[in-house]
């Protein structure tokens, strides 16, 4: 089991010292979500709460997820970053392939990338994105982004894109990790297609159905055998919480040491943050 910790929603001030102290506490990366603004008025439902409600305010901070991997690799030497989730069709290939090619070279290729197709119409609005074609964009984008990431001379004609030969320099010195976030049947056979699936945040007892949706999934694309990582949000974990989910499949799991009791982001302090990070590396005995 692989331990992550969510720097989202967190002061961008503090983010490069807990960065460090994960590290030390012996997590193997940080995460950390991406929107591009935050709207006055809330004018689409967030999928991923009952209530329908975000998490988070207008002043809550949301920087760009490879300018900070890029600022956090250079105070650190072994953790991992992953994007939960990078809202891949809000942009167009190029530019999202090269702010990755940059921020993995930079990091000494130390990402993955966590792509969703987003929820937000509003945004897809403002950027002049079709939201209604995301998924199928996303699809495209994904196999246009790893070519250009090998660094090879490279072109593609799909449907939505049509690039001439091209190269991108630096490409990754190794193939950049995918793993694809949501619940949506075209978001779980997008998963299997790559290298993992992610949930958000859960109670443990909620996880298991979503894993035997997964396994239908894999099973019927027939690649149930091949390697496959799975990452979840838990919610209030106790003793045992983790070996369960890993015997059920779970590789890695996110920890949400920094939400309040409703599971809404809270501003705190960064000793309390210190304090809260500490706690959880030595219930689950996290390894230096």
């Amino acid at each position: 089991m692989k331990f992550w910790q969510s720097l989202a929603f967190v002061e961008m001030d503090q983010m490069v010292e807990l960065a460090q102290f994960c590290e030390d506490l012996g997590f193997y990366g940080v995460s950390y979500g991406d929107h591009l603004v935050t709207t006055k008025n809330q004018m689409d439902e967030y999928l991923y709460q009952d209530s329908g409600n975000i998490l988070w305010n207008p002043d809550t901070h949301w920087p760009d997820p490879w300018v900070v991997t890029a600022a956090l690799a250079q105070a650190t030497t072994h953790l991992n970053f992953l994007s939960t989730i990078y809202v891949l069709p809000l942009r167009e290939p190029l530019s999202a392939a090269k702010a990755l090619s940059t921020a993995s070279y930079m990091s000494n290729d130390r990402i993955t990338l966590g792509v969703g197709v987003g929820w937000q119409k509003a945004e897809f609005e403002m950027t002049g994105q079709d939201f209604h074609t995301r998924g199928k964009r996303a699809d495209e984008m994904l196999e246009i982004i790893q070519k250009l990431l090998s660094g090879e001379m490279t072109e593609y004609h799909g449907t939505y894109y049509d690039i001439p030969p091209v190269k991108m320099s630096p490409g990754t010195r190794q193939p950049m990790p995918i793993m694809i976030g949501g619940y949506a049947p075209a978001a779980m056979r997008r998963a299997c297609r790559f290298d993992g699936w992610m949930a958000t945040s859960h109670e443990e007892a909620q996880i298991y159905p979503l894993l035997e949706t997964l396994r239908e999934t894999r099973d019927e694309m027939g690649n149930a055998d091949k390697p496959f990582n799975i990452w979840t949000g838990v919610q209030n974990p106790g003793d045992g919480t983790h070996e369960r989910l890993a015997t059920a499949g779970v590789t890695m799991v996110n920890g949400c040491n920094f939400l309040d009791a409703d599971g809404r982001t809270a501003l705190s302090g960064i000793d309390d943050k210190k304090r809260r990070l500490e706690a959880f590396a030595q219930q689950f005995k996290l390894r230096r």
